[in-house]
């Protein structure tokens, strides 16, 4: 009775010493996995962030020679806005509009554009040839237009990079509201100011509602 005893003893020990040779490896699966999980939120974390961030000098209003003028004798009460489709395209948007600032006595509608290495590798794709990953406005000519066929060119603009983005920040004045159903910012290639249609178009502003 004692020799099955014994045996008993044995077996528990050794199978105390398998479990105690897995708890190491199951410690760094789980450790494993916490990290994972860990840097996995903080990008998504980080992205969502970045994606709202902008350089604080192309997110308020900018005085243009016209708007400073203006100033001069009339008192400024601009309005931020938000822009409700601030994307050319909703499955591959090429630019993401956004802090919208108007100034309804003198006109002014100014707003950033921000472009992406996406951007770039999509300009590629439609001109047929290589033109870089680093965001570059260059390439671009951004106009104001309404449904009654008045269109705007920019009077400034002012752009700053920062990690893999590229805002522009464009300032039209002398623009008109009244009788306006909407107002848009197309965007045309450079080498190709004049073609029938824009490359792109972004909805700024919608006075519908």
């Amino acid at each position: 009775m004692e020799d099955y005893e014994r045996y008993g003893d044995y077996n528990n020990v050794d199978d105390d010493g398998k479990y105690g040779r897995r708890r190491p490896i199951l410690r760094l699966l789980k450790i494993l996995v916490t990290v994972t999980l860990f840097l996995f939120s903080g990008f998504l974390v980080f992205r969502l962030i970045v994606a709202e961030y902008y350089p604080r000098e192309l997110r308020g209003l900018r005085m243009t020679e016209p708007l400073s003028a203006y100033a001069e004798s009339n008192d400024l009460s601009s309005e931020k806005l938000k822009i409700d489709v601030p994307y050319d395209n909703n499955v591959r948007a090429n630019f993401i509009a956004d802090n919208l600032v108007i100034e309804r006595g003198e006109g002014a509608v100014q707003f950033t554009l921000r472009l992406s290495r996406d951007t770039m590798a999509r300009l590629s794709e439609t001109v047929g040839e290589d033109v870089g990953k680093k965001p570059d406005e260059s390439y671009f000519i951004v106009t104001l237009c309404d449904d009654l066929g008045n269109r705007y060119e920019k009077t400034d603009q002012i752009g700053r990079s920062y990690l893999w983005y590229r805002a522009v920040k464009y300032c039209f004045d002398g623009v008109r509201f009244d009788g306006v159903g909407w107002i848009r910012a197309d965007v045309y290639l450079s080498s190709a100011p004049d073609a029938a249609e824009p490359y792109a178009s972004i909805p700024v502003l919608d006075f519908s509602n």
